[in-house]
């Protein structure tokens, strides 16, 4: 007959593991809420759980959009997840703290090149398209901005606000250049116009955006995600005065690099599910926005006023509908029948604007006559090296 006094002891040995298992996996979870963005265990156990967390959280936006009746859904979502996931993504150099592009995702649903881009071509080949546009006559328009520039919400690619303007500007002698990567602000806009978009040699510049320079204002900083707006250092102190400022003097800057670079400009504020509509699509999370938005978009309109630029308020194309949550895939991201209409207004815009006069100075020409004499200069002996010393 067994001891009873060891059947206990095999219990409480039991119970205890347990429970010691259970406070394990609470404390990990402690961790992670706590170090969120820090690196090693608790970074991974949390990249998993917002990869989780995504998941679910898409799958119920395409449960409810019908135009994702035909799609293959899980395909869609690992395509998705490509994009958003951290390890996929390209990093912008050592010094640079955050990545954002995702490069060569080739997909069913999901086309990026080699730069992140939505695009079927290489930065490489965009560049000599839009130089081979010049040549015979079209003109180039390049679209900056966010996800929702990006087509974040489109079932694919061709059903994207860029791909859709594409379409109805062809015949008039255009081709568009989506630059937008999820997640951007101004601040990456300036950046991705600098670096990349004037390479492009544009004739219009689209800056489609709003949201995500509000959300900066409206979230509070957790661990390594950045916050610059009224929760920055303190969750009492407002620094809505700075972020705006920041806000509008990006803007500035792009709409600035047109008056050298011969590129009319388009400033266009995003609409928000149940801003100016009756959207009801994921309203609780957005909420808090509406405040900052007013303000955001009276930038926006002053930055364009500033520069002799067009200001297109996005915000207010779903008002007079009776049912505008139609329009939205989420709180911020447009469903194809809201992408379609953004890119009907984008069209309508750009078909009234005439024609920029060119300045006198081919900066394009010029540069690469720059560069050929750089490359042809023989500079042997004229450095020194290691080996010299």
């Amino acid at each position: 007959m067994p001891d009873s006094n060891t059947s206990k002891n095999y219990k409480l040995i039991s119970v205890t593991i347990v429970l010691g298992v259970v406070g394990t996996y609470l404390g990990v979870l402690y961790l992670i809420n706590t170090f969120v963005g820090s690196p090693g265990l608790a970074h991974f156990f949390n990249s998993e759980n917002v990869i989780k967390n995504h998941r679910k959280d898409l799958l119920e936006k395409i449960q409810r959009d019908p135009h994702f009746k035909e799609i293959n859904t899980e395909e869609y979502i690992k395509e998705i997840e490509k994009i958003i996931t951290m390890e996929k993504k390209r990093g912008l150099g050592e010094w640079v703290s955050f990545k954002s592009f995702t490069p060569n995702i080739s997909g069913k649903y999901i086309t990026t090149n080699d730069y992140g881009m939505r695009s079927q071509w290489n930065l490489k080949e965009m560049i000599q398209r839009a130089k081979n546009n010049h040549a015979e006559g079209k003109r180039n328009i390049i679209i900056l901005g966010g996800s929702v520039a990006f087509g974040y919400g489109a079932t694919n690619d061709e059903q994207t606000i860029s791909s859709l303007l594409g379409g109805m500007l062809q015949s008039d002698g255009y081709e568009i250049f989506n630059l937008a990567q999820g997640g951007f602000t101004s601040f990456m806009n300036l950046f991705s116009l600098t670096t990349i978009g004037l390479y492009l040699e544009p004739d219009i510049v689209i800056v489609m955006e709003g949201y995500a320079d509000t959300y900066h204002l409206a979230y509070k900083s957790v661990g390594g995600e950045l916050a610059w707006g009224p929760f920055s250092q303190s969750e009492q102190k407002a620094e809505a005065e700075f972020a705006f400022s920041f806000h509008f003097q990006n803007l500035n800057n792009i709409l600035r690099l047109g008056t050298n670079s011969n590129y009319q400009s388009i400033i266009a504020l995003q609409p928000l599910s149940g801003f100016e509509n009756n959207s009801t699509i994921e309203i609780k999370k957005i909420k808090k926005m509406w405040g900052f938005y007013p303000q955001i978009r009276e930038v926006m309109r002053l930055a364009a006023k500033n520069n002799n630029a067009e200001f297109v308020d996005l915000s207010v194309i779903f008002r007079d509908e009776k049912k505008a949550s139609i329009n939205f895939f989420d709180k911020a991201h447009l469903t194809v029948t809201g992408q379609r209409k953004v890119a009907e207004v984008f069209a309508k815009k750009i078909k009234n604007l005439g024609t920029k006069k060119l300045g006198t100075v081919d900066l394009p020409r010029l540069r690469k006559t720059w560069i050929k004499n750089i490359l042809e200069q023989g500079y042997k002996g004229k450095y020194k090296t290691v080996e010299d010393y």
